[in-house]
């Protein structure tokens, strides 16, 4: 296993104690032992009061049952008050099926007893080993897993229809959203061939044709892309045929052998038909436009060209006035023509005084 293991022993007993350690040593180069004769002195390890290395946290207690100040169980409660996830070993001398029971029930990762010595000794280091590798391995496991249920949660609650087909064409999972759009359960729905949806006119026949095309493009060589988009008509339930945008990709190759692909479908018929409405709309804001446009010129053209009489003929103030009126006439004509034709904005914004533009606008009426 990756990482060394610290190990602390605790045990007074002057014979069993050093031999544990010869063993754990022999057996395990990764196990690094250190020890103490106490539950207080083996405490203080714990809490990096008595250590050589501070900082250096103690992977598993292995403990003895008879200690002099408290037994092993009080030794393992007092543990697991700093540290509920570390392994701790009941290591006993002398065990018997009562210690065992206690143990058991108050949470100890493993009990050993030590009537054949060398036996357990080389046992005791296996049981480290597997203990530390599984308490290792539990938080990140616990990371995983909640990632994953996250994930799956993510997955259901999209307002995307999701799915899988495996390589035989048959639905192997889907999410709530593809569901709801079948009569069919989505129980049902799983290990259902996607032809069958077809047969029961959920789709024309068309979409098994240009799903075989896009799956062909994706797994071609010639072809540098991930993905295939492509639209496909859906006759619903309640007999409304609606616009599917589809997206498809791969799964992962086994050997280089296809092995499904994975859908995302997004209903767009709303915004086609809003997309269509608007286009009618525009078109018909294009023929008025143009029809009163038209209209308006008439008498604007009748109007200058009387203008331009009355200045051959006659001298006043207020010629300019009405010329600058009716080019202006003929501005907003041209713009009004401009904005329908291709929906977009005049000329550039500016910032206007108020207070100017009304004395301006003022200007130009007659208040008697």
């Amino acid at each position: 296993m990756s990482g060394g293991i610290h190990v602390l022993c605790v045990d007074d007993d002057p014979d069993s104690r050093p031999r544990t350690v010869a063993v754990l040593d022999q057996h395990h180069d990764a196990i690094d032992v250190t020890t103490a004769r106490s539950g207080r002195e083996g405490l203080a390890v714990f809490d990096g009061e008595r250590s050589v290395e501070p900082d250096r946290t103690v992977d598993c207690v292995v403990s003895g049952y008879e200690l002099p100040d408290m037994n092993g169980l009080e030794l393992l409660a007092a543990v697991r008050e700093r540290d509920p996830t570390v392994p701790f070993i009941l290591f006993p001398s002398n065990g018997s099926e009562a210690i065992a029971s206690e143990a058991i029930s108050a949470g100890v990762t493993d009990y050993i007893p030590t009537e054949s010595a060398t036996e357990q000794d080389a046992v005791l280091a296996d049981r480290i080993e597997a203990a530390v590798e599984k308490c290792r391995a539990d938080p990140a496991r616990r990371r995983s897993e909640r990632a994953l249920e996250q994930y799956e949660r993510l997955v259901e609650l999209a307002p995307t229809a999701l799915f899988v087909l495996d390589a035989d064409a048959t639905i192997g999972w889907s999410n709530e959203e593809f569901a709801d759009a079948f009569t069919e359960d989505e129980d049902d729905l799983i290990g259902l061939r996607f032809p069958k949806l077809v047969e029961r006119g959920y789709y024309d026949e068309r979409v098994t044709t240009k799903y075989t095309e896009e799956v062909r493009g994706l797994l071609s060589s010639s072809v540098d892309r991930e993905r295939a988009k492509y639209q496909v008509r859906f006759h619903a339930p309640d007999g409304e045929e609606r616009i599917h945008d589809v997206h498809t990709r791969l799964l992962p190759l086994e050997d280089g052998a296809f092995t499904g692909t994975i859908h995302a479908i997004r209903d767009i018929t709303r915004r086609r038909r809003y997309r269509r409405e608007l286009e009618r709309q525009n078109e018909r804001l294009a023929e008025f436009t143009s029809l009163v446009s038209h209209d308006l010129r008439n008498p604007l053209n009748v109007a200058q060209g009387t203008l331009d009489l009355l200045a051959e003929e006659f001298e006043s103030p207020h010629f300019d006035e009405l010329q600058w009126s009716l080019a202006r006439m003929e501005e907003l004509i041209d713009g009004l023509l401009q904005l329908a034709r291709q929906g977009k904005t005049i000329g550039d914004e500016t910032w206007l005084s108020l207070a100017s533009a009304a004395r301006k606008a003022w200007s130009t009426v007659d208040n008697g």
